[in-house]
């Protein structure tokens, strides 16, 4: 049997179950009784529960009969599928490039350490994106608003997901908030029409497309709950999947260049998030090199969950 070691960071081993997030631990729940069907054994690790004198993990978390157990000896890893939040990307580096020399990691370190920072996206990327500029303190953030012409504004921390610590609002009102600087400030777009001939109704929504490999795996919409201007699932908003007959033209082009970009890493796994103007103009607003399964949970389609778990086991084939 193989063994998929998903690492994160953090201890977490004085808990009862591991996973905060109620539908982020059941997709993964599943994903660990799918991997037993199919000859996997799936565990989660601490990067700090790896020895790297013996190359192994010492313990991890495995959901086994309908219940997370702790696992008290020591797993080889035959994939390890980094699941580190970008914010630790510094200080796990040297660790995660240990790791990749002595078992397969996905993402690579250097491909993670490359793109997972929203300067770095748009430095690469920004071609495609919002005029956006960075930060390194409230006088430069009172310099960059003066350069943004829209309204309102978008201000960042260069790490994070699901929206936290984002700041969509006024001028006027955002600059008199707190921030942890260095932040990447955007400029506003104006988009409450949803995708361009896919939407059925004006909506705050975006386009997120799914790569696996460079490949397409699937694409859907996050919706915003109503007075909201989030599209993450962890602020309320809803999902549907986008058939890929649906993507628009302009998207395609833009996804073309950016892939020709990021093929230096032939094996890799990301999203990239849309937004459309009301004129129908595409943006490119985020990369993410951790995409969660918990919306593909949420949104139930069982097909789409089974190729994205397929996919993942494939690598150690």
């Amino acid at each position: 049997m193989k063994n998929i070691v998903v690492i994160y960071w953090g201890d977490d081993w004085n808990r009862s179950v591991p996973i905060s997030n109620e539908i982020t631990r059941h997709s993964f729940e599943e994903w660990h009784d799918l991997g037993l069907k199919r000859g996997i054994a799936m565990y989660r690790s601490s990067i700090e529960w790896y020895d790297t004198r013996k190359n192994v993990f010492t313990k991890a978390w495995a959901f086994r009969n309908g219940k997370w157990i702790k696992i008290k000896r020591e797993i080889k890893p035959h994939l390890i599928y980094d699941k580190i939040a970008g914010k630790y990307d510094f200080a796990a580096f040297e660790k995660k490039l240990h790791l990749s020399n002595h078992a397969k990691m996905f993402n690579n370190p250097l491909f993670r350490m490359m793109v997972n920072n929203k300067l770095s996206q748009y430095a690469i990327l920004g071609e495609f994106m919002p005029e956006s500029f960075v930060a390194m303190d409230k006088k430069d953030l009172a310099m960059v608003f003066s350069k943004i012409k829209s309204k309102k504004i978008v201000v960042k921390p260069l790490y994070g997901s699901g929206g936290k610590g984002i700041v969509i609002d006024e001028k006027e009102k955002a600059a008199r908030k707190k921030y942890n600087y260095p932040v990447l400030v955007q400029e506003f777009i104006v988009s409450e029409k949803g995708i361009p001939g896919f939407s059925k109704k004006k909506e705050i929504s975006d386009l997120r497309l799914v790569y696996m490999n460079h490949k397409l795996e699937y694409a859907l919409s996050r919706i915003a709950k109503r007075g909201s201007l989030f599209t993450n699932l962890h602020q309320g908003a809803s999902g549907v999947l986008v058939p890929k007959k649906y993507i628009p033209r302009e998207v395609i082009r833009i996804t073309r260049s950016v892939i020709n970009k990021l093929s230096i890493f032939p094996e890799s796994q990301y999203s990239l998030d849309f937004i459309f103007s009301n004129s129908g103009k595409a943006y490119l607003v985020e990369m993410n090199t951790t995409p969660g399964i918990d919306l593909i949970t949420a949104l139930g389609n069982e097909r789409v969950k089974q190729e994205n778990f397929e996919a993942i086991i494939n690598l150690v084939r």
